[in-house]
């Protein structure tokens, strides 16, 4: 009777790969490290690999010793989930199971050669992953010898799918390999790619194009190499390859500090936005902050500034969305007070009247980037119509966006010219049927009341908007709301607070007969005792403000108010040292709801008081 001890784990595999359920094959593939170790080094690279070369390919396959025959997955015995698990697990690991760099060279690279040719995409992707992964823990010389024939024959087998694979395969053997003679020719293959009579071949080459060049050290080389093939690039038909232009321009700028030499970054700009295709115009709008980053300041303002331009006129909405949702990262690259006057000038004129609402939405959420690098005539004259324009427009978005905005907007307005100008239109926004748009406004107001001061606050329709948002219909609005109040007691103090905010917040507890309303102001409350500013709540302020109001809390009619009411008292008395009695009044209450109460949840958050008390 055989034992566990006697199973030959390559005979198990053999069995498990014959079995009808694919989960049994993909876990004994996943298996493949425990197996290698198992088996010992000269068995793996002789027997194992041998054996999923088998099971890949079968014997006709093998027979026929055609690219053909290896790339089409329907002549394949295996799964293409479980051809692709192979692929992925023939992975650096297996080097040392199977006995170092050249066993590994020897036996594991041609299986990932022939998986390499396999037509489905996952199963090819997966094997040069691995084979790029490998070749760069294997010895240089054993990438050499073997590495190096792979590569020559991927590149120039006549199924397609082969020479895709050799383009993802020339970034990692450049970087292993560092023989002059042997870059060379890893460089001639890549560029015979990029010329290759298949489009499916060429669009791979000029994507992986940009890792080669990563790997590039010297500036005159990268120049050399990839300008003529960009050139090429620019009268590609496919829109899709001609993508890759912004791409590979990103990574030269990126490669190149030079600036004598950054010459061809605008060059190949220019091609990418006057190209015919939007697509292209719109990749090259998303990327542009990030080329610019690595531009001299002075070619950016002189270079770029009128291309970027051109998009912002571009006839495709995308293109003009895509290119406005830049500009605060752009402007931080640049110099923002040179490049945002022609803009301001021009262009940002017309698109705040663009007939496209999306257009017109990413123009309100950027705009105040614009203004921050404006002096104070140009943004009254210029900017001041646009921010009118787009405070009352018809789309929820643009106001919404533009609101989100607002401290910045009164920061470079100046107050006085917020006041008069920008709040006067926001009295239709705060009664915008989207909360969105209200709360936007909520959120900046302690902001904005802290640029104005407190005496000016006080008279300012901010407070009133602030008040009113307390009995927002929705939630969100009402809790930004409390927490706008905790910002201005923060910085205004109590006694302010006390005759401006506080007396109207006790209004809204007594006066409403919204038990949503009534619960507003106790989380208000509960915020300033968290607050650990300088000026957080004491044990007199809580009793000559609040106490009446929490006691009444406390006793309300509703439970959701009641058991807020013990959630905050317990937060006060943790927080704030309290006065005896005080505490004595709490405590009085709060052992009548724990005994008595008609809500269970009541009685509970009471009783978590009454602990923070003891």
């Amino acid at each position: 009777m055989s034992t566990m001890g006697d199973l030959d784990p390559l005979e198990v595999l053999r069995e498990d790969l014959k079995d009808d359920n694919v989960e049994v094959q993909l876990d004994a593939i996943r298996a493949l490290p425990t197996i290698s170790l198992a088996l010992g080094p000269d068995r793996t690279a002789t027997e194992l690999f041998g054996c999923l070369d088998k099971y890949c390919f079968p014997v006709e396959v093998q027979a026929a010793k055609s690219p053909e025959a290896y790339s089409n997955t329907d002549s394949l015995a295996a799964k293409e989930e479980v051809l692709c698990e192979i692929a992925q697990q023939l992975s650096p690991e297996l080097i040392e199971y199977c006995g170092g760099s050249k066993k590994a060279s020897k036996y594991m690279l041609p299986l990932l050669e022939k998986l390499a040719m396999v037509e489905e995409t996952v199963i090819r992707q997966a094997a040069i992953e691995s084979l790029n992964a490998v070749c760069k823990k294997l010895q240089i010389d054993d990438v050499r010898n073997v590495a190096m024939g792979i590569l020559t024959r991927l590149a120039e087998a006549d199924w397609f799918t082969s020479r895709v694979s050799a383009s993802a395969l020339t970034p990692s053997l450049y970087s292993v390999l560092t023989f002059e003679e042997d870059r060379r020719q890893i460089l001639e293959i890549h560029k015979r790619l990029c010329c290759d009579d298949m489009p499916m071949v060429k669009n791979d080459a000029y994507k992986n194009l940009v890792s080669l060049i990563n790997n590039m050290q010297s500036h005159q080389l990268i120049l050399a190499y990839t300008k003529p093939l960009l050139e090429n690039l620019t009268s590609e038909l496919m829109e899709n390859m001609r993508q890759c232009i912004v791409d590979i321009t990103l990574k030269i700028a990126e490669k190149i500090e030079d600036e004598k030499k950054q010459d061809i970054v605008p060059q190949f700009i220019k091609a990418a936005v006057d190209d015919d295709s939007w697509r292209v115009r719109k990749h090259l709008s998303e990327e542009l902050a990030k080329i610019c980053k690595f531009l001299d300041n002075q070619r950016v303002v002189d270079e770029v500034s009128p291309l970027y331009i051109k998009l912002l006129q571009d006839s495709e909405p995308q293109v003009r969305k895509s290119t406005i949702l830049i500009l605060k990262d752009l402007l931080s690259v640049t110099n923002g007070q040179s490049f945002s006057k022609p803009l301001i000038d021009g262009p940002i004129q017309s698109l705040a009247s663009d007939s496209v609402a999306e257009v017109r939405e990413a123009l309100a959420e950027q705009i105040s980037y614009v203004g921050q690098y404006l002096d104070g005539n140009i943004a009254k004259e210029k900017l001041l119509p646009i921010l009118k324009k787009l405070a009352s427009d018809e789309s929820p978005q643009t106001r919404l966006n533009l609101c989100s905005k607002l401290s910045n907007v009164s920061s470079i307005l100046g107050i006085d010219l917020f006041e008069s100008e920008i709040l006067p239109l926001l009295n239709e926004v705060t009664i915008d049927q989207k909360w969105r748009v209200r709360n936007s406004i909520v959120t900046n107001i302690a902001e904005i009341g802290i640029q104005m001061g407190k005496d000016k606050f006080c008279k300012s329709r901010l407070r009133d908007i602030l008040i009113q948002s307390l009995k927002d219909p929705a939630s969100t609005v009402r809790e930004t709301a409390a927490q706008q109040v905790n910002i201005l007691n923060n910085s205004f103090g109590f006694e302010w607070m006390k005759k401006y905010i506080f007396e109207e917040m006790k209004k809204i507890y007594s006066q409403s007969g919204n038990y949503l309303h009534r619960m507003v102001p106790l989380k208000a409350i509960q915020l300033m005792a968290q607050s650990t500013g300088k000026n957080k709540l004491t044990s007199k302020m809580i009793k000559t403000q609040f106490e009446d109001l929490l006691l009444a809390a406390l006793k309300d009619s509703i439970s959701n108010v009641r058991f807020t009411a013990c959630r905050v008292v317990r937060t006060v008395i943790i927080q704030i040292k309290l006065d005896s009695d005080i505490l004595s009044s709490f405590k009085e209450v709060l052992i009548k709801m724990h005994k008595s109460d008609s809500d269970e949840d009541v009685q509970f958050f009471a009783n978590q008081a009454l602990q923070a008390i003891n």
